[in-house]
This record gives C-alpha cells, structure tokens and sequence, in this order.
C-alpha cells in the first residue's frame, strides 16, 4: 500500500487512470494497491506534482502504460525499467527523453541519440566527452594508430591507417660515368640508394638498376641532378632528358642541353610532378645525345677535400 497526491493539471478523460483516485474524486490523497497498476492497456497514466510528500513504491510490480505524464516532478527508477518509456512536458508532442531497451537510449531534445536512432547530431556540446572504453564504429575498433575516416552521406566512418601521414621518400645515386653509343635511347641508372621509405631502385629485365619504384599510389615529385660531359669529336652534343612511366615516354616531359666544347661540364637539374594512381607501377629518366660524345659523368676525387661527384643524384617524395 502507498500514497500519492492526484491532482491533475488538466481534467483527464473517463477513460483514463488516475493512480489511487478517480475522475469524481480528483484532489484527494488516498491510498491504493499497486497490483491494480499492473497493466492499464489503452489509457494515460498520470502521475502529477501537487507539492504534496507522496511516493509511488512500485515494490516488486512493474508498472505498464501507454503514457505517463508529470509535470514539475522527479521520476526515479530504483530497479529496472523493462520497456521503452518516453518523458516529456505535458502538451507536447516532442519527446525530450526517450529510453529504446531494444534499440540504446537517446535522448530527443537536443537531436542527440545513441543506439539505432537515424542519426546523432549535438548542437552544442558544453562539456567534455569522456571514453573509458574503445570506441566502436561499425563493428569493429580499429588497430593502434588508425584514424577514423569519414566515408560520405549515409555511410557510417571507417577505421583507417594513416598511410598519407608517414612520408614517402627516397634518395639515390650513381657512382659509375654512363656512357652511349650516340643516338639512341638510354636510361639512368642509381647503383646506390642513401635513404628510403617507400620508392625504390629495381632491376629492369636487363638488370640494370632504373627503374624507379612505388610501393604506394600518389602524386609523386622526382627530382635529379645529372654530371654531363663532352668528352671528344667535333661540333656540339646535344642531351635530350625525358620522364618515363611504366615503359611509355610522358608527353611534354624533355628538356635539351648543348655542350660545345671538349671538357665541358653542365649539370642538369629539374623535377616532374607524376601521377601514380595504383601500384605497382615505377619511372625512369631516359638520356639521348645526338652523337656518342658525351657521357654522364663521375668524379672520385674532383679536388682533395671535396667529396666526390655522382654521376647522378635521384630524390623522389609522395607529396600528395
């Protein structure tokens, strides 16, 4: 048994419930048996504020309604609540708090939800959002150092290594003087690699190292630096340096130099931005001169102090 105050803030329909009381004895404090509160299919429940010092003690029972309304009062829940159950101000239509055992809790007022409510949406967070737990998204947790990734419009985020955060590099070089027979195409080779992480120097099907490799998808800039030379003959020789990719010469990609003079030394260097979409996939420099006189040049010992001169220095980057 148990007591509460009954009056109602609006005069309730014959057909509804009023806890301890009926619609002819509104303003009474009486007392009643929970176990008639059991189930009240098809009515309203109202459990309204008066300012008196009553309580519902539900005991062991349960109590089922459709609705129940309170104005300016606490509800408290010492045991448990068992089906979905819904708060809001008398009069209103929209929910401010909605408990959905089946689905999580979330709570309507400020579009905040959590459990299978169509979407969460905080308009203004005025605190701070503690985890103690992994945060679970879609299923899954990720792995130590993953980034959570938005996926687009109606598709949930998604766990994701930071690939792009780590820097794609490579630098190379050659110690030997390349030469050629004039007149047909060659191709720049790095016997030496100084540092990398993620380029590299392959072998072509000749086995010779050339071949600029990518172990990850990107825009790329690589860069050289070549030691030309005009070792002999008469009249000029001309350099043609172009950029390769994946075995196809890429279009608007040459530059030529002139040496005139037995001797003569020049230094090459420029850069090309490269698309590289997929892997694997690599690049190479290709080299023509229009006679056999000249040669890409190595120096051991240029001058006692100075290091020596590679034929070619290579530095490669993901920028992008």
């Amino acid at each position: 048994m148990a007591k509460i105050s009954t009056y109602a803030t609006t005069a309730p329909a014959l057909g509804d419930m009023l806890i301890g009381t009926d619609v002819n004895d509104m303003n009474s404090t009486k007392n009643f048996t929970i176990g008639s509160l059991l189930s009240i299919p098809g009515s309203t429940t109202y459990v309204p504020y008066t300012g008196a010092n009553a309580n519902v003690d539900l005991g062991a029972w349960q109590l089922k309604a459709n609705s129940i309304y309170s104005v300016l009062a606490e509800i408290e829940f010492i045991n448990s609540i068992t089906d979905d159950f819904e708060i809001k101000d008398q009069g209103s239509n929209f929910p401010g708090l909605k408990l959905d055992f089946n689905n999580g809790i979330y709570y309507l007022g400020d579009s905040a939800g959590f459990g299978n409510s169509t979407y969460i949406s905080v308009d203004d967070v005025n605190q701070e959002i503690e985890l103690s737990q992994a945060l679970k998204v879609n299923g899954t947790v990720g792995t130590s150092g993953n980034l959570l990734i938005s996926q687009g419009a109606g598709l949930p985020p998604t766990w994701t290594a930071p690939g792009y955060l780590t820097p794609v590099y490579g630098s190379f070089y050659d110690t030997t003087v390349q030469g050629t027979a004039g007149t047909t195409q060659e191709l720049m080779q790095f016997n030496s690699t100084d540092l990398s992480y993620g380029v590299s120097i392959v072998n072509d099907a000749f086995g010779d190292p050339n071949e600029i490799t990518f172990a990850q998808a990107g825009i790329y800039n690589i860069q050289f630096s070549a030691q030309l030379k005009k070792i002999g003959g008469a009249g000029a020789t001309i350099f043609y340096i172009y950029l390769i990719k994946d075995g196809i010469a890429v279009p608007n990609s040459a530059t030529a130099v002139t040496l005139e003079n037995n001797g003569d030394l020049l230094v090459a260097a420029w850069n090309w931005y490269i698309d590289i979409p997929s892997t694997p996939s690599y690049c190479q420099i290709g080299w023509y001169t229009n006679n056999a006189n000249g040669e890409l040049h190595y120096d051991a010992s240029p001058v006692v102090g100075i290091p020596a001169i590679p034929s070619i220095i290579l530095t490669v980057n993901k920028i992008a």
